[in-house]
């Protein structure tokens, strides 16, 4: 009479090996993450030079505009200089004037300030984009590497879990159960055989003597009283 459990331990090899493929598949994402985790100082410096390059920008344009209003102030104080009564009215508009005109020139010195440190915010930018696409171009061939492996592992995953599932078929349904459920919780295995010296060979305790013998007998499907794994003591072990 054959053992109910030989069926089921040739299932669980055939279980871990599909348990080994879909944790590599599984840990591919994150492996993938680590390798481009290496751009991560040249994407933070290239966004650190996009930032300053468009705060640059920003401020340029500001005082573009502010400059545009003084100069329309000025224009609005000639026109009222033409019209001045008096040669008093007319000093005052001329003081007016030059003021204005002082804060344009110091405006239109910080628009060249500004000008010069756009020129090299984009030289900065481009130099750091540079950088990225080199770095980028240097894991390319991890990442193509990965992505092939992860599709030869999916196409092994299936053909692993058609066979998984012919093998299932000669399978008792209720230890298939039982075996599934423990496999499940232990992660590891749910069948394993007694070491000699009547161990269990999942946790490696000492098996009391009838647990040794009943996992021999066909009849019987016992576990470890301390792990809990069904234990089996195949009869041409001795």
């Amino acid at each position: 009479m054959s053992h109910p459990l030989e069926p089921i331990y040739a299932l669980q090899k055939k279980d871990r090996r599909l348990i080994k493929v879909l944790r590599e598949i599984r840990d591919i994402p994150q492996r993938k993450n680590e390798i481009e985790a290496q751009l991560s100082g040249s994407k933070q410096k290239l966004e650190t030079a996009l930032n300053s390059k468009k705060h640059t920008e920003a401020t340029l344009k500001e005082q573009e505009l502010e400059v545009e209003s003084l100069k329309e102030k000025v224009t609005k104080y000639k026109n009222q200089q033409m019209e001045a009564k008096t040669n008093d009215q007319y000093r005052a508009f001329v003081k007016e004037i030059g003021v204005v005109e002082d804060e344009i020139k110091a405006l239109e010195d910080k628009e060249i300030q500004l000008m010069e440190a756009l020129e090299q915010g984009k030289a900065i930018v481009a130099e750091c984009e540079e950088r990225l696409s080199k770095e980028r171009e240097a894991i390319a061939d991890e990442l193509d590497e990965l992505e092939a492996r992860e599709a030869e592992l999916k196409e092994r995953a299936e053909k692993l879990k058609a066979d998984r599932a012919r093998a299932a078929e000669n399978c008792d349904k209720q230890i298939l159960q039982k075996y599934t459920r423990i496999l499940n919780n232990k992660r590891d295995y749910a069948v394993v055989l007694v070491e000699p010296g009547g161990h269990c060979g999942g946790c490696h305790m000492k098996l009391p003597p009838q647990v040794t013998n009943d996992a021999r007998n066909p009849t019987k499907i016992v576990g470890c009283n301390f792990c809990g794994r069904i234990v089996y003591n195949p009869p041409e072990r001795g």
